[in-house]
């Protein structure tokens, strides 16, 4: 949004300038992960193939950062075109919900697989998703992983910001 150093007449309003600002702004947040996480719901996505997965990762919010310690797969609950939607039951969401709440965690996360799509998020992705909640979209091709990546939805709800996953060790996680 800045070209040399200078600034256009209408960045306050620009829709580009905007999501560098705030792209900028969020280059700090992180999503901290234990390896066993990841090899889960990695597994899940390549189970569920060629249906989408979904799942939640509990854990706890510091500052900007998000520890996870606990990978929850959730039932697809979608009845058509399950190769590309998913649908998560909303009295599922309430039971991980509750049992973070029982434990002094958090829903950090929600997870999905792209069967045979990149883990890009869609116009559809971004239309559904609720700021405030990380997505970790996983891109699944011929049953197989292939790549993963975690966002947020900024507040205005008009794209999705690229967030960094740190793979930590066990000992390093404090559940309170």
């Amino acid at each position: 949004y800045l070209r040399n150093g200078i600034s256009h007449p209408g960045v306050a309003n620009c829709i580009r300038c905007r999501e560098a600002r705030e792209t900028q702004r969020s280059s700090r947040l992180a999503g901290n992960l234990t390896n066993e996480i990841i090899q889960q719901y990695k597994k899940h996505a390549e189970s569920d193939y060629p249906h989408e997965c979904c799942g939640f990762i509990l854990g706890n919010f510091a500052d900007q950062d998000s520890t996870g310690t606990e990978y929850l797969p959730v039932a697809n609950t979608k009845e058509e075109n399950r190769e590309r939607r998913f649908l998560i039951d909303p009295m599922a969401y309430q039971k991980a919900e509750d049992e973070a709440d029982q434990r002094g965690l958090s829903v950090i996360s929600i997870v999905h697989s792209h069967p045979d799509h990149p883990d890009e998020p869609s116009d559809f992705d971004r239309d559904h998703a609720w700021p405030g909640f990380r997505y970790i979209n996983i891109s699944i091709q011929k049953g197989k992983f292939v790549s993963y990546r975690s966002l947020h939805l900024n507040s205005d709800r008009n794209f999705f910001i690229k967030e960094n996953i740190n793979i930590i060790k066990e000992e390093k996680i404090n559940v309170k």
